[in-house]
């Protein structure tokens, strides 16, 4: 910008000087570029490059990871007695939950007759709730019946035999070997 002064003494308005500006030169005015031939040298060399910056990347991944760690561990060492019991007061809060909902879980199962391995399934915010859904959960359960099998000591409940019969059904007939009963020996042939 330049100003000059007029001859009444006045100082006229800066006239910004106008610069011309270059244009990008159009494709066709750009030489046309040829392929470059594969050069080993320098693919090894970008190779190396770019595995030197992964590693680079990867210490500098686990400075950070230990960074935040030590930051993690002086914050909480920074935190004050009162906030941290208020910490540990809300930790045990909710183990206190997770373990009243498991025993209205394990309660709900046992009274409904679901097996113990369903219960965890159940959900409810209340014993009411856990329990509602066991009882829905047992009644799409195939019902079980016991199998119907016989006493296997009956105790001469039907039987209609004998004390005679039942010796002989179990230990066998009454085989006196001296009057031929019993083991008959073959005699070999001479």
């Amino acid at each position: 910008m330049t100003t000059d002064t007029t001859t009444n003494g006045e100082t006229p308005q800066a006239v910004p000087v106008v610069q011309p500006v270059e244009t990008p030169a159009t494709p066709q005015e750009q030489p046309a570029q040829t392929p470059e031939e594969f050069d080993k040298d320098r693919a090894m060399n970008t190779i190396r490059n770019l595995r030197e910056q992964e590693k680079s990347w990867k210490q500098g991944q686990k400075e950070l990871e230990t960074l935040k760690a030590e930051k993690a561990k002086r914050e909480e060492a920074e935190l004050s007695e009162q906030q941290r019991l208020q910490k540990q007061a809300d930790e045990l809060k909710a183990e206190n939950a997770r373990l009243q909902a498991d025993i209205w879980k394990s309660k709900a199962a046992s009274e409904t007759g679901i097996p113990s391995i369903l219960a965890e399934r159940l959900q409810g915010k209340s014993y009411d709730e856990v329990l509602a859904d066991a009882k829905k959960l047992a009644e799409s359960l195939p019902k079980q019946s016991a199998p119907k099998i016989a006493a296997t000591n009956p105790g001469n409940a039907d039987t209609n035999e004998t004390d005679a019969q039942k010796r002989a059904r179990l230990f066998g007939s009454n085989v006196d070997p001296f009057s031929g009963g019993g083991v008959v020996w073959k005699q070999p042939n001479h």
